[in-house]
C-alpha cells in the first residue's frame, strides 16, 4: 500500500529554516509514515493523537472540521508517560483524510498556548478541502 504526504506550502517555506535536529524528526516522522501509514500507531516513537480530543468545544470543532492530528516528535526529548507512550514539549501537526491514505503536514509547534490551552495550527496553515 502507497502512502502519500506533502508538506502545506508555508510548512514548506518554514521547514527549510529550521534547525537540522528538527528537520531530522521530522524527516524520520515521514519516513515511519512511508513504511507504516497511520494504521499502527506503535509503529512510532512518540504518542500520534487526534486533535480533537479536548475540553474546548470550539477547538474541537475545528480540529475535527479540518482533520487535524498531531505527532508528539520528541523535540526537545521524549518523556515516557503514565500510558506507555512518549510525549515531548512539540508536536508535528498534520492534516488526515482518513478516505485517503494522505496526510497534510502543516506546523510545528510547542503542545500548549501560553494560558495552558492545547495550540491548534492556524486556518492559513492548513489544506481546506
Amino acid at each position: 500500500m502507497s502512502y502519500k504526504w506533502n508538506f502545506h506550502d508555508q510548512f514548506a517555506k518554514e521547514f527549510k529554516n529550521f534547525p537540522k535536529d528538527q528537520q531530522d524528526k521530522i524527516l524520520d516522522f515521514i519516513e515511519v509514515y512511508e513504511l507504516h501509514g497511520l494504521r499502527d500507531f506503535n509503529a512510532y516513537e512518540g504518542k500520534v493523537g487526534p486533535s480533537y480530543k479536548t475540553n474546548d468545544p470550539t477547538s474541537r470543532q475545528y480540529a475535527l472540521a479540518h482533520s487535524l492530528w498531531h505527532y508528539h516528535i520528541g523535540i526537545p526529548t521524549y518523556r515516557q508517560s503514565l500510558g506507555g507512550y512518549k510525549t515531548s514539549d512539540w508536536v508535528l501537526h498534520f492534516q488526515w483524510f482518513k478516505s485517503e491514505n494522505y496526510i497534510v503536514l502543516v506546523d510545528l509547534y510547542y503542545h500548549y498556548k501560553s494560558d495552558g490551552t492545547f495550540y491548534l495550527p492556524p486556518s492559513g496553515s492548513l489544506f481546506i478541502v
